[in-house]
């Protein structure tokens, strides 16, 4: 089995956060499931906007950061299901170029740092993710 890192880059960490957004819009059941999972669209691309900024990061580019918000935010007004897949599919889309298209790899990496840190517990993946992005270094660089 290949060594696996301890530690995700930022750019890493985000590709995980939009993946799991998008995989929270993609399934969510109910209106209540789905307002949980827009909220929760709309922090990552929150703070994904705010990193790349800070970082220089060519991607994702501050006009789809802008209207993945905008999108969020206007969502569960008579938004039709056209709207949510180009939201998810944006996600998908960042999340491939952030995670140099090898989201499974990150994903285990992920995993084993949890089990590494003991499993602790109450610390789901998405406020993990969130304060990786908040507090990380590194990423994409702008070209």
């Amino acid at each position: 089995m290949a060594r696996l890192d301890s530690s995700l880059s930022l750019a890493e960490s985000s590709a995980l956060a939009l993946h799991e957004a998008a995989h929270q819009l993609d399934r969510a059941a109910d209106a209540d499931t789905f307002l949980r999972a827009l909220e929760r669209n709309r922090a990552v691309w929150q703070t994904l906007r705010a990193v790349a900024d800070r970082e220089n990061w060519r991607v994702p580019s501050r006009r789809l950061a802008d209207y993945a918000l905008a999108t969020a935010r206007k969502m569960g007004r008579g938004c039709g299901d056209d709207t949510v897949t180009t939201l998810i599919d944006i996600n998908r889309q960042v999340s491939a170029e952030l995670a140099g298209g090898d989201i499974e790899h990150i994903r285990q990496r992920a995993y084993f740092i949890w089990e590494n840190s003991g499993r602790p517990p109450g610390q789901d993946l998405d406020h993990w993710l969130m304060a990786e992005m908040d507090l990380g270094s590194g990423g994409v660089q702008s070209s």
